[in-house]
């Protein structure tokens, strides 16, 4: 009997619990991840400042495991600035701003700015330790290495469509909870 009792507490306080989102606002603060899947491929070498960039949100963003944005929910963003590699092994870098998606409500959402950088897309190279190798030199070497580094020349960034990045909500996102 006294098993019975415990589960029907059990059931109805579990009932209970459902419905206490339904109707109610979430909040998926600043700062929460969005991974974007790059539709448009990026390579410093040919992008220029103001170029459009598009997404598709590679993952759905949840909170209390409702989706406040949604994977395949197309994005989109700006080309800003556009680094060109330099001496000591400086590489190139795409920054794009602007990023913009619609939350599951259809409003627009404010992503932060992506940085396409060597780093960034995680490709090894040897353009990585010649900069390293450069520095050193300075270091070591003197005036000697520092002329020597100044020889060694960064690479551009080239990132195919289909790769993901991740960038984040800039702002609190609030929704209501269906």
């Amino acid at each position: 009997m006294r098993t019975c009792v415990a589960l029907v507490a059990v059931f109805a306080l579990a009932f209970s619990l459902v419905p206490a989102f339904a109707g109610s606002i979430l909040t998926a603060p600043a700062g929460t991840k969005v991974l974007l899947r790059f539709e448009t491929p990026v390579d410093s070498g040919k992008i220029a400042e103001g170029a459009q960039v598009r997404f598709t949100v590679a993952t759905d963003v949840l909170i209390y495991r409702t989706a406040v944005v949604t994977q395949g929910t197309p994005a989109q963003g700006i080309v800003t600035d556009v680094s060109k590699p330099g001496i000591f092994g400086k590489n190139a870098r795409v920054h794009i701003a602007y990023v913009e998606v619609n939350a599951v409500d259809g409003r627009p959402v404010r992503l932060a700015p992506l940085d396409v950088t060597p780093d960034s897309v995680r490709q090894v190279s040897d353009v990585g330790a010649a900069g390293a190798t450069s520095l050193t030199g300075a270091i070591i070497l003197g005036p000697v290495g520092l002329a020597a580094g100044a020889l060694i020349h960064g690479g551009n960034v080239s990132l195919p469509a289909g790769a993901v990045g991740t960038s984040s909500l800039e702002q609190d996102l609030q929704i209501a909870a269906p």
